[in-house]
């Protein structure tokens, strides 16, 4: 099957990128990452393990007693919050979410798009210069984006140097520890206590809710999906990730929903119904897996197919980096004079006993 790719596929320099992963080895130990080779180094990048995720099926009170395939009439079961943005009413003539495979690596930003996140800026205070992360191991600084806070020279060919202006804005968010990023989260977990961190986080406040009460950001990468549990069915899967998507616009913060390299549960399914969310919500869908058909082996290790490589990771930096730039354009963030100006993010606060 052809697929129609649109957007640049390369990553950043080369040279750089071999000195950089060099100088994250050290740091990804906490992912069980120990040697050199980029198979090696991927597998052990995040502990997605099977028992983390059924420690938690008892807590979730939606158990499908079948997986009913989603359809493109299908809507969230939690209207978005903000009722302003809830979708258009003129003719619908984005692509369907059937045809995800097809959509462009770096999404428009839709008014819808633009209405959260100036309605968070304005109205709830979040901070237009911080973006933050939910997702696994790889999602933690060292693998995702961090790169770019730690001040390299050279990180940018000719072509895209025009990036640099994102990440001078940004700067102070790549390196940043999301409270909901762990080592195996899933939709799931995200929306449990059980995966908050008990001395950073208050009483009955999951990991989502905590990262945005203590680091404030109006930006938000979902990268969810590879630890999702096996015999879930796909609806369960859209109304939890549906309900991450509520819980974000409702504070003002704008989604970005990420496809993933990996296929564990077979046709591709999360990403389309990861797309499907994109499309009801009509917020920006990062297609990293349409990048990764171009790498070899799909950019995932040889050993264990949910894992990146170190040579995906450079790709998967560079197009979120773009998916950012994209983001600051729509919004103006860029432009001498913009009106929107960061908010500091609240006090952080010891959790409640």
């Amino acid at each position: 099957m052809n697929y129609q790719i649109t957007g640049r596929i390369k990553p950043f320099r080369r040279r750089t990128v071999v000195f950089a992963a060099a100088a994250f080895a050290f740091l990804l130990a906490g992912c069980g990452i120990r040697q050199a080779q980029d198979d090696q180094f991927a597998t052990q990048v995040a502990v997605a393990s099977t028992e983390i995720n059924q420690t938690i099926v008892a807590d979730w009170t939606l158990t499908p007693t079948e997986t009913p395939v989603p359809t493109e009439t299908a809507t969230p079961t939690l209207t978005p919050t903000i009722t302003e943005i809830a979708g258009t009413a003129t003719p619908d003539e984005r692509p369907l979410a059937e045809n995800w495979q097809s959509w462009p690596i770096v999404p428009e930003i839709s008014d819808t798009a633009k209405r959260i996140f100036r309605q968070g800026v304005d109205e709830f205070g979040t901070n237009p210069r911080v973006f933050s992360k939910i997702g696994d191991c790889q999602s933690v600084p060292n693998v995702f984006l961090g790169i770019y806070g730690m001040g390299y020279e050279g990180m940018l060919s000719a072509e895209d140097a025009y990036l640099q202006t994102a990440i001078d804005y940004f700067h102070d968010a790549f390196l940043m520890e999301s409270l909901a990023v762990h080592d195996g989260m899933s939709v799931g977990s995200a929306l449990t206590t059980t995966w908050s961190d008990p001395k950073r986080c208050e009483k009955g406040e999951n990991p989502i809710l905590c990262e945005i009460r203590l680091h404030n950001p109006s930006i938000m990468f979902v990268n969810l999906g590879t630890n999702w549990v096996d015999g879930l069915g796909m609806d369960v899967y859209y109304e939890y990730l549906a309900e991450i998507v509520d819980i974000l616009i409702s504070h003002g913060v704008l989604p970005i929903l990420t496809s993933k390299a990996d296929d564990v549960e077979g046709g591709n399914w999360i990403n389309r119904v990861t797309a499907q969310v994109a499309r009801d919500y009509d917020i920006p869908f990062y297609n990293f897996w349409a990048v990764a058909q171009l790498l070899v082996n799909q950019g995932l290790s040889q050993e264990n197919h949910i894992y990146l490589t170190v040579g995906a990771w450079d790709y998967r930096n560079y197009h979120a980096l773009r998916v950012l730039n994209k983001v600051g354009e729509a919004m103006g963030l860029f432009m001498p004079g913009a009106t929107l100006t960061p908010t500091e993010a609240p006090a952080e606060t010891t959790a409640a006993p």
